[in-house]
């Protein structure tokens, strides 16, 4: 049965899918520049379009593993239409994990995606654990230097990037 995975950015979703293009599917929407401009309803009728039609991916039970973004507004439609998800997040609770995983993000895309993009996400986190324990959803958090192939036990088995080992 086909997973659905939401990981928040740098966390290996397209490196792994690049790998495995066989089994993985990276369902990229590019949601923080496809809604600039529009209104609150054209944003939900978005998230609610783009669910239906990762739903249709879903459904064929093709792939291993679906990857998503961590957008709540995307997660919500997902889960309206029923779908379990699994979320991969920054460890909250630890903050050297926290920050070996803030320093990721900057290497791989600079300190301006990181305020601009990433910086209200993290830091509205530890609400978003804390509703997603309420609810008994299934999440992992980063730990240093590992990845989603290591995080989620689903994805065990799968080529890893050919670079991984150096970062273990």
């Amino acid at each position: 049965m086909t997973k659905i995975i939401s990981a928040f950015p740098a966390l290996g979703k397209t490196t792994l899918t690049q790998n495995n293009k066989e089994i993985f599917f990276d369902y990229e929407i590019y949601e923080s520049r496809a809604t600039i401009g529009l209104s609150k309803e054209n944003q939900r009728l978005f998230f609610e379009n783009c669910a239906k039609n990762l739903k249709l991916i879903y459904d064929s039970n093709f792939y291993k593993a679906i990857f998503v973004t961590d957008d709540d507004r995307f997660l919500f439609e997902l889960q309206k239409l029923g779908l379990d998800i699994i979320h991969v997040l920054p460890d909250v609770n630890n903050s050297e994990n926290l920050e070996e995983y803030k320093s990721r993000v900057i290497k791989r895309s600079g300190i301006y995606w990181f305020d601009s993009v990433l910086k209200n996400d993290m830091d509205a986190l530890p609400d978003k654990v804390k509703r997603l324990s309420e609810t008994n959803e299934e999440v992992y958090f980063v730990k240093p230097g590992l990845y989603l192939e290591d995080l989620v036990p689903e994805l065990n088995n799968c080529k890893k990037p050919f670079n991984f080992e150096k970062f273990l």
